[in-house]
């Protein structure tokens, strides 16, 4: 089954990705619409927008590195 995904970063932070998995385009679209300004309003990088599955698998495989923790989620199913 072919999924379409989005990600989102609540509250801006570079370290902390949501990622979104739909099982139809029009479903993902239309909530990335909906979410698009979501999230802290002194960050431009915080709305929800579409990506690639291959995007959505390296957001949730990356756990950080030596310096910093990630706290990305899992696939979130909509």
């Amino acid at each position: 089954m072919k999924h379409y995904y989005a990600e989102q970063s609540p509250r801006g932070f570079a370290n902390e990705m949501h990622t979104y998995r739909f099982k139809s385009k029009i479903e993902r679209d239309e909530w990335v619409a909906r979410h698009g300004s979501d999230g802290d309003v002194n960050s431009a990088a915080c709305g929800a927008r579409e990506v690639t599955a291959k995007q959505a698998a390296t957001n949730v495989g990356y756990r950080g590195d030596a310096a910093t923790d990630s706290f990305n989620s899992g696939y979130i199913d909509l």
